[in-house]
């Protein structure tokens, strides 16, 4: 089953450190394409990839998949 989370999670914590999608593609190795496809549920990051995100994005690996601080945000703005 593909994650419907991981879209708003990287998002949140990518513009929380203040870094676009095309500096994050980069230090991912990526096309800014394929992080693009990322944040808008048309490409799911692969084991390796969520590892190295979460490295980037300074977060441990579960964040990216599942956030209490992030699931708050999103249930108060709706």
């Amino acid at each position: 089953m593909k994650n419907t989370f991981i879209d708003k999670s990287i998002k949140y914590y990518r513009k929380k450190l203040k870094i676009n999608q095309s500096v994050l593609a980069e230090r991912l190795g990526i096309t800014l394409t394929d992080m693009s496809f990322i944040e808008n549920k048309k490409l799911y990051p692969n084991a390796e990839v969520a590892e190295q995100l979460a490295e980037i994005l300074e977060i441990p690996i579960g964040k990216i998949y599942s956030d209490e601080e992030l699931n708050l945000i999103i249930f108060r703005s709706n």
